[in-house]
């Protein structure tokens, strides 16, 4: 089915010839959720139909798009529920499938030509950019398009390429003078910056392209920012029908975005946006269990952040087994010890209870002054909060730290009131509570800045 749009330009009033602000990186690589969906003939493979609208303004609570049901049923049918609109973008059985994957965004020198709502203005910038073109493969021949699931999960359903699916991206970038977003493609496209609407493209249409300059959103109040401030950025985009599935993206933006998991998202750019996370775990993947040296780095990180210090390296290594510069300060600090008189472990899994504990520490040595691991007895901390069902499980010297966290609510149970100090408990799910990850000392890292600073 022929779904060509043509979209006509108002004639430009001026051109100049600006440049971008330099990029920090040769390329962006991007995590995106892809979710599998089949023919219903409703809302995929229905009406070929697109108006804005279908979404609110703002993200829900759950950051996710809140939708314009009776549009929706205006445009789709009757038919459509709220149900099948939420499952756009969360997981349901049945329903939909979901997988990762990642995009790469390579730097190219190009020229580009964007409205500048200040001033009333077209501009032609150039200047280096960051640009995935799904026209044009690997080998810059002729792409087929943008098919990122084909013949996986549901799989392409008899047809040439799997063209049901929708894909969710989060990240977060530190906003520069003359930052510019580009998006072209088919179907629906909503992107937010800070939980704002900036790009909406709903529906079901061939390849339409809308460009954002965000100075524009800060000088019409849209986005209330600051050059050097944090912003969320949050895409959704959908497939919804057959003949062309298109992704073009253009921008000078550098990104930020994590592999994790869902839940920890929006914590781990509050996390960023503090310098909270070690230059090692930045493209690590998160869900994994952290190690003892990476929870070292962890520790440093939020002492530096609350004390507002540099940490020192210790003058002398005790460890044979370790000389890695961030576990070295965290022993200077007395934040972190051996597991032996000599060695440290550094490949060793952490346990819950051993990460109450450093970050206990670390709360002590920025805050309370006079305190030394030698000195820890001295400086009691308030912990008085319902004990967890697995108390006994703590070790003595690890109970101030977990109730400490527990009190503050940094760091939860783990569900029945169990704490799973060991992340052994068999009262818990082997699999899901092996070890402490990297995501989750992250985290609890973020949770103790904000709620002690």
């Amino acid at each position: 089915m022929n779904r060509i749009l043509s979209i006509a330009l108002t004639a430009v009033a001026a051109c100049f010839l600006l440049g971008t602000p330099a990029l920090a990186k040769e390329e962006i690589k991007l995590n995106i959720i892809v979710r599998d969906f089949q023919e219903d003939g409703v809302l995929f493979e229905g009406r070929i139909t697109s108006d804005e609208g279908l979404v609110s303004d703002t993200l829900g609570s759950d950051h996710k798009p809140v939708y314009n049901l009776p549009k929706w049923q205006e445009m789709f049918g009757e038919s459509v529920t709220q149900e099948n609109l939420n499952a756009f973008f969360n997981d349901v059985s049945g329903v939909n499938m979901r997988t990762q994957k990642t995009i790469t965004l390579n730097s190219k020198y190009d020229e580009t030509e964007i409205y500048n709502e200040t001033i009333g203005e077209y501009q032609t910038i150039s200047g280096d950019f960051y640009i995935i073109d799904s026209a044009v493969d690997e080998m810059g021949e002729s792409s087929e398009g943008f098919f990122p699931i084909d013949n996986e999960l549901f799989g392409n359903e008899e047809n040439e390429h799997n063209y049901h699916f929708s894909v969710e991206i989060h990240a977060t970038f530190r906003y520069k003078k003359g930052d510019i977003f580009i998006f072209r493609g088919d179907d629906d496209v909503w992107v937010y910056f800070n939980n704002t609407l900036c790009v909406d493209l709903g529906g079901v249409h061939s390849e339409m392209e809308k460009a954002v300059l965000v100075d524009d959103l800060v000088a019409s109040n849209k986005l209330e920012i600051n050059e050097g401030d944090y912003v969320s950025f949050d895409m959704f985009y959908m497939e919804r029908h057959l003949s062309g599935s298109n992704m073009y993206v253009k921008t000078n933006i550098d990104f930020v975005n994590f592999n994790n998991s869902d839940w920890a998202t929006y914590e781990l750019f509050t996390a960023y946006a503090n310098d909270l996370i070690p230059d090692r775990l930045i493209d690590a993947e998160l869900a994994l269990p952290v190690y003892r040296d990476e929870f070292a780095a962890v520790a440093v990180k939020l002492y530096e952040q609350l004390a507002n210090v540099t940490a020192e390296v210790a003058a002398d290594n005790p460890f044979v087994d370790c000389d890695d510069t961030e576990v070295l300060k965290a022993y200077q600090l007395g934040v972190v010890k051996g597991t032996s008189a000599n060695e440290f472990s550094p490949r060793a899994m952490l346990t819950r209870q051993e990460a109450a504990t450093m970050l206990t520490r670390v709360y002590k040595k920025a805050k309370l002054e006079g305190w030394s691991i030698d000195k820890d007895s001295e400086f009691k901390l308030d912990t008085d909060t319902e004990k967890f069902a697995d108390d006994a499980l703590i070790d003595d010297w690890a109970k101030e730290g977990v109730y400490f966290m527990a009190k503050n609510g940094i760091i939860k149970g783990v569900g029945d009131n169990n704490f799973a100090p060991k992340n052994t408990t068999a009262e818990q799910e082997a699999a899901k509570y092996a070890n402490a990850s990297r995501e989750q000392s992250l985290v609890i890292s973020v949770r103790c800045f904000e709620a002690l600073k």
